[in-house]
């Protein structure tokens, strides 16, 4: 791992985990609302970037693939809102903004910065070669896990409600079946199967650490 690798990994986890901090001690709160989008965006188009360096001779395909789970993730929460029929009866709050239709558009980032943080994810746990599409399996399992531990700190955080207490079985279950397809076609464009950059992996693990610390915030 080069330097500046390890930089941009003591960076992430030290904005992330401080974070998670603020919030469990009850701290800079204005702060934290208004910098949620921007972090959310942020981090999607950095860890692009990541996966870029490892596809430089298919930018032209990491460009449809993340178009396509960007603005995919963004109409699927738009119709889900909308009607209840993906993920449950759930609406966004005020924190994440801007809004379109009802949906922020950090979301569609957010799908996007899930997906690769998942996929370098699967590639640490697995440490070896596997075929594509159980690699795309894996990566969707972990997506489906990161909304799972995400779920009671966003709606503590007020990023979005339900209309049930928790959120049904049907969210997770849609969840799978969307991650399954924005992963199948990913591996399908060849976009998997390279070892991503160290950051990658590690922001799935800080992210989770942040959402953890949000979690312990909640239930005291």
């Amino acid at each position: 791992m080069s330097r500046r690798e390890k930089i941009e990994i003591f960076v992430l986890y030290l904005l992330l985990v401080a974070g998670g901090l603020w919030h469990l001690l009850g701290v800079l709160g204005r702060l934290m609302r208004w910098s949620a989008a921007p972090i959310l965006i942020g981090l999607a188009l950095y860890l692009t970037w990541e996966m870029r360096l490892i596809n430089r001779d298919r930018q032209k395909r990491l460009l449809l693939w993340g178009g396509i789970v960007l603005f995919g993730g963004f109409l699927v929460e738009a119709i889900g809102v909308k009607t209840g029929w993906i993920f449950g009866r759930y609406a966004y709050g005020e924190v994440l903004q801007p809004q379109l239709f009802g949906v922020p558009i950090a979301i569609g980032f957010a799908w996007l910065g899930i997906q690769i943080s998942s996929l370098g994810l699967a590639q640490w746990v697995v440490k070896e070669k596997i075929g594509i599409y159980v690699l795309a399996l894996l990566t969707a399992i972990f997506m489906v896990l990161f909304d799972l531990l995400m779920e009671p700190a966003a709606i503590y955080l007020g990023y979005w409600r339900w209309e049930e207490v928790l959120p049904p079985l049907q969210n997770y279950l849609s969840w799978f079946g969307i991650a399954m397809v924005f992963s199948m076609f990913g591996a399908r464009l060849h976009l998997f199967h390279r070892q991503l950059p160290p950051f990658v992996f590690h922001s799935y693990i800080a992210q989770a650490i942040y959402f953890t610390l949000i979690f312990i915030r909640s239930v005291r």
